[in-house]
Formats: C-alpha cells, structure tokens, sequence
C-alpha cells in the first residue's frame, strides 16, 4: 500500500519554485540598480533613461550640454565676468555630475521597493502619488517650454552672435538677479503648497 504524501510534495515544490523565482527577481533587480548606477556613472543621465524616468535623464543631458556649451562661449569671448562665471560653471558640472547618480539610486530603490510589494504594473502610472516618486510630473508642458529654451542657448552659444554678448555684459547681472528671485518665490511656494498637504494629509488620518 503506498503511503507516500504527495500533496505535501507537491506544496513543497511550490514553495521551492517560489523561492527561486523571488531570488530570481531579486537578483534581476538588484542588476537593474547596478547597472542604472553604471551609465549615470558614465553619462548623466544614461541611468534615467535605462530606468524609464525619460524627463529627468533628457534633462540632466542637456543642463549637461548647456553647461558645457556655456563654458566654452564665455571662454572664448574675453569678458570682464569670465573668470567668476567660469568658477561657477565649472562647480556645476562635479555637482550635477554626483546629484545625477543620487537621483537614479533614489528612482531604482523606488521602483525596487513598489516591485517587492507587487505594485509594479502601477509604478509608471502612479504619478504624483508620494513625495519620492521618479515618475512624478513626467509629463507637463514647463518640461517642453525647456528644451525649446535649452535648445535656443545652445545654438546663440555656438554661432556667437555679437548681440548676445551685448546684452550679457549690459545686462548680466540684472538678469541673474531676475532668475534667483524667480527660482526663490518658486521654492517658497512649492514649500508652502507642500506643508499644507502635509496638514491636509495629517488631519484626515
């Protein structure tokens, strides 16, 4: 008479196939992080577009680009701000360079963690959901209007036209000062926007 326990090997079965298949992933994963982390090492924003997060690895490329672009145009023209501006160029390309490789290690431990909790269908189509989401705003018009901006700077940097070094030597400064205070209204509010969703959130629970 066989006596042998086949639903239990069965079970046991399962329950082994499971474990591979959860080392499986685990190891795909863990090779998906290392190999984002490579190609931001190598190229700014090279990680990005391998993890699917398209307006932050297209945008850290061109900032890279700009930067580049407008280092050599203030280099070659001889203006009394070269040597300031220069610094400050140059210190942008090291910082931009290490905040690009932060960033997609933020992207692929999100994407890693949403995974593991089995919501990966949901992690490109869950946008402005948390406050550390990579594919939050990845669609908007401001990221458009930037590239025809960026776009527009990079060709007056490479044809040098005698206007534009004009209009910076006149009004440089003016229009630095314009930008910080622009880009500090635009932080306070989105600070402030922020705490009160953090209040909103907090008295609901």
């Amino acid at each position: 008479m066989n006596t042998t326990p086949e639903p239990q090997t069965a079970i046991s079965k399962k329950k082994r196939e499971r474990i591979r298949m959860k080392r499986h992933s685990g190891l795909q994963r863990r090779r998906r992080k290392l190999y984002a982390l490579l190609l931001a090492a190598l190229i700014p924003g090279l990680g990005h577009l391998y993890l699917g997060v398209y307006r932050k690895g297209i945008t850290f490329i061109m900032l890279l680009l700009l930067d580049i672009s407008a280092l050599l145009y203030f280099s070659s023209i001889g203006m009394q701000i070269n040597v300031p501006l220069l610094i400050v160029l140059g210190l942008l390309i090291p910082i931009g360079y290490f905040y690009n490789v932060y960033d997609v290690l933020q992207a692929a431990e999100y994407m890693i963690s949403r995974r593991r909790r089995g919501e990966a269908a949901a992690v490109s189509s869950d946008e402005g959901r948390g406050p550390n989401n990579p594919f939050r705003g990845e669609r908007g018009i401001p990221f458009g209007l930037m590239l025809v901006a960026i776009g527009i700077l990079l060709i007056l940097f490479h044809q040098k036209p005698p206007w534009l070094q004009v209009v910076i030597r006149d009004y440089g400064a003016e229009f630095s000062a314009v930008v910080l205070i622009i880009l500090g209204i635009w932080a306070a509010v989105r600070e402030v926007l922020r705490h009160r969703n953090g209040k909103g959130k907090g008295k609901s629970l």
